[in-house]
């Protein structure tokens, strides 16, 4: 081959290459977008470098903020975890579908009925893989877990890690026994509620793959770790096909855990090193999908199930300057940090005061991916344009109600009923009064109106009455 026409050859070769590539990055820009949702369990407002964060750091997070768009008035539909996870992930409020309150535990055989249409449902129809890997907490029982609501891939914890085993679920031929325990161990436990076995084998949860009970009790000082690694591999595998991912880390609910790269790193101890080491998973995430040419063509949503376990002092976190926290209707246990990052898409370093719902993200991915939405009720509503930049007039939402149904918003007010005798005990604030709050002159919630605007207090607590009896009559 002469000098002339190796040079032509190479320069050809080059060409090949080059419109492979370009026509590879095309092919990745014009699928339908990737969707990673990533839910905290217990992070509070305050919780987050870019939200006032004291005491540790939240690089990744906050760069996501600066790259992205961060939200200062982002709701989600509960104050506890199981029908706040029901509600991020269906866009419905649970009692639609019958939910009686509280979580479910391992002695509990119920569940979200399979009828109920989940964001991983609505994205299979237009062709999505989808996975979540973390806690699940809509029920354990087989008909209940993940493969049975649109997801293909299932990873992790099914309840909350300060829970045990029940010991009536199979486990894998090659379960993995941890700490010294036995099948015997494993199956004392048969779902009745004796505390003695419970307290034994409290913070001893089963860690599944698919349907099976793959390890337990897990070690839950690398769960995070373990999480952000399948994280990873799925998004690796995913690179030529559209794919949904929920990542529902199990921390930084009670007990803490955190690796030992992580450990005794932060000034605000233990809980401090646990949100610095999700806040490492959420950059290794960022990192892989840039890794992979999907940055460009995929929308990361980072936030929270519900607000800081306030009574669990160090161990629990902060709602900044907001009232309350888990357990209450008050914002600080339903308003939570959100941040939202789709390169070239949402526009950069841009904060929304708009109210956003939990709820609404299911209508707004099934618009951004051409979806249909589902036939039933839904409680959020579209708001792509918002978090495009496009617009930033506030959605059209007639009311909000919050948790257990005991507060509604419509617009900038607020009201919460009176609810001393029908609150649970567990919850962590009583209302001893009606209150009535303008939260865009009082997101704090320290100056009750009621008495100033007994009209006000009389219509809302109408509209509350009419609009929450509806949803609980729906199921």
């Amino acid at each position: 081959m002469t000098l002339f026409n190796f040079r032509y050859f190479i320069a050809i070769l080059f060409f090949c290459l080059a419109t492979t590539e370009i026509g590879l990055a095309k092919s990745k820009v014009n699928q339908k977008p990737n969707v990673i949702i990533i839910f905290t369990d217990d992070l509070g407002y305050g919780d987050v470098g870019c939200y006032g964060a004291q005491g540790f750091q939240t690089p990744a997070i906050d760069k996501m903020a600066d790259q992205g768009m961060k939200f200062t008035d982002f709701t989600v539909g509960h104050c506890i975890c199981t029908p706040s996870r029901a509600s991020i992930l269906t866009g419905r409020h649970p009692e639609r579908w019958g939910y009686k309150g509280g979580v479910y535990f391992p002695k509990d055989n119920d569940g979200m009925p399979s009828s109920e249409i989940t964001i991983a449902e609505v994205l299979k129809e237009q062709g999505y893989n989808t996975g979540i890997i973390g806690k699940w907490h809509l029920g354990h029982k087989k008909e209940f877990l993940p493969l049975n609501q649109g997801f293909d891939f299932y990873f992790g914890i099914p309840y909350s890690n300060d829970m045990w085993q029940d010991g009536r679920e199979a486990v894998s031929n090659n379960i993995i026994f941890n700490e010294g325990m036995t099948i015997t161990d494993y199956k004392s436990y048969q779902g009745v509620n004796d505390k003695e076995i419970i307290n034994k084998y409290r913070n001893k949860v089963p860690l599944m793959r698919g349907n099976d009970i793959i390890e337990w009790p897990v070690d839950q000082r690398t769960i995070t770790k373990r999480y952000t690694e399948e994280a990873q591999q799925f998004i690796k595998s995913n690179t030529d096909k559209p794919f949904f991912l929920y990542l529902a880390h199990s921390m930084p609910h009670i007990p803490l855990y955190v690796s030992e790269k992580f450990k005794n790193k932060t000034k605000r101890g233990l809980y401090g090193d646990v949100i610095e080491e999700i806040d490492w998973s959420v950059g290794e995430v960022i990192k892989t999908l840039k890794e992979s040419g999907l940055d460009e063509n995929t929308l990361v949503i980072f936030t929270s199930d519900n607000g800081p376990w306030l009574s669990k002092k160090q161990n629990g976190g902060s709602a900044g300057e907001l009232r309350g926290g888990k357990f209450t209707t008050y914002e600080g246990g339903q308003r939570v940090p959100c941040v939202m990052w789709w390169p070239q898409t949402i526009p950069a370093g841009k904060v929304c005061q708009q109210h956003i719902s939990a709820f609404d993200l299911l209508p707004t991915i099934a618009e951004l991916s051409d979806a249909a939405l589902p036939e039933h009720q839904l409680d959020g509503i579209d708001v792509g344009n918002i978090i495009k930049g496009k617009t930033q007039k506030s959605p059209k939402r007639d009311f909000y109600i919050y948790g257990f149904g005991d507060a509604i918003r419509i617009g900038d007010w607020k009201y919460r009923k009176s609810d001393v005798a029908a609150i649970p005990k567990w919850k962590e604030e009583k209302t001893i009064e009606v209150q009535l709050f303008n939260l865009k002159e009082d997101p704090n919630e320290k100056n009750n109106l009621a008495k100033q605007y007994p009209e006000k207090v009389t219509e809302m607590a109408k509209r509350l009455e009419i609009e929450y009896g509806k949803i609980v009559k729906s199921n």
